[in-house]
């Protein structure tokens, strides 16, 4: 392994060119469009044997690379914001089709108002499409995220979304340990599946009777429940091989003995672990669990992780119009019937920063809050 100074975009990219990808099809979004340029760079040098596909938008982008996979190649693509709205159509395609495409999202605030800031409203519009969803808390995430998304792709047959912010991450570089190769592609064998073959010509995405279609769904869901045990072992197998363990669907800091639990995903989190640390110096018990998986959503865990807290404050950087944040709501559904206190917040929309100060403060806050609304409420306006 090597280590050199990344952005997030560009850790994306060595993540594709670790798992040698084989066909790139992309259309030029901001912030998305470093991880491209880099992709197209490895191409340029030689050092990726790679088809890239060049569209005229970010709709065809996913159409191409649906395509590539339905052949048999591993394909890549990457976007956000808008454009993966523009893809939506393709999207839910590319998860009925059971085709494991990666699409790396640098997230974007959608319009409108126009925004180029992050947020997370992005991918969690397409909660229901039958993507699996990692969420990066930095840029060795990102990488290393990258090469476990093709095995749980490939492993499950369903595609995976690589969340990771636009700016905060795709444009801030950090210290980056680069995979080995060799270690990655014992890691990580081809394994071709083709679906589309000139020597045995078919149709895909027929029309389906009712006879058919509901099953097929139940098989599809089936393959994304599937994806809860694939995630945990991708991981453990990652860290045996890589000394890096992202510790499967959540990861559970300082919650041995925490009485109080923030919740969170995304780039927030290690702000969120300085304000644990801090705190815990000054002899509160408040713990930590990071959400990596956002779908399938880890409910289980969850309930298992805060079992003994008493209060648990949840920060969203997304917004469910008339509902609150994606992932408060989704937690107190997973939390029903246990005896604990959710006080859910909405924070850091359209690139609002979230400090660690803010962090300590929605936490003090939270403890003074006895009943909160069913609604998240929102903070720092």
């Amino acid at each position: 392994m090597n280590t050199t100074l990344l952005t997030g975009s560009e850790a994306a990219a060595y993540g594709a060119k670790l798992a040698r990808i084989e066909v790139i099809a992309y259309y030029p979004i901001t912030p998305a469009f470093p991880a491209m340029e880099r992709v197209s760079k490895f191409i340029d040098d030689g050092e990726l044997n790679t088809r890239f596909v060049r569209v005229e938008s970010d709709h065809s982008a996913l159409a191409a690379a649906l395509g590539a996979s339905l052949a048999g190649s591993r394909a890549f693509t990457v976007t956000n914001s808008q454009g993966l709205l523009y893809m939506t159509e393709v999207v839910y395609h590319t998860a009925g089709l059971r085709q494991p495409v990666v699409m790396a999202v640098a997230n974007r605030a959608l319009s409108a108002p126009h925004s180029r800031f992050p947020e997370q409203g992005d991918a969690i519009s397409q909660g229901a499409s039958g993507w699996i969803q990692l969420f990066c808390e930095n840029n060795q995430e990102v990488i290393d995220n990258m090469v476990q998304a093709f095995k749980i792709a490939e492993t499950v047959r369903l595609p995976v979304m690589v969340n990771y912010e636009g700016y905060i991450q795709s444009h801030t570089s950090e210290e980056v340990e680069i995979p080995n190769q060799e270690t990655v592609d014992q890691f990580l064998p081809l394994n071709r599946v083709r679906t589309l073959d000139v020597e045995n010509p078919q149709s895909v995405n027929t029309v389906a009777s009712p006879d058919f279609y509901m099953d097929y769904k139940f098989r599809q869901n089936e393959a994304m429940e599937q994806a809860l045990t694939v995630i945990d072992s991708a991981a453990a197998d990652y860290a045996k091989e890589f000394g890096r363990d992202w510790f499967g669907l959540i990861e559970a800091y300082q919650m041995e003995d925490a009485e109080h639990a923030f919740v969170a995903m995304g780039s927030m989190v290690s702000d969120a672990r300085i304000v644990v640390d801090e705190l815990r110096k000054q002899g509160r018990k408040v713990g930590l669990v990071k959400v990596r998986s956002w779908r399938p959503f880890p409910a289980q865990a969850l309930r298992e992780a805060l079992k003994n807290v008493q209060l648990v404050t949840v920060c969203d950087k997304n917004i469910v119009f008339g509902l609150g944040g994606a992932l408060g709501n989704e937690l107190k559904s997973a939390l029903y019937g246990q005896t604990v206190r959710i006080n859910s917040y909405i924070v850091g929309l359209g690139g609002r920063d979230v400090t660690s100060e803010e962090i300590k403060k929605v936490l003090e806050l939270s403890e003074k809050t006895e009943n909160q609304a069913t609604a998240s409420e929102w903070f720092g306006l």
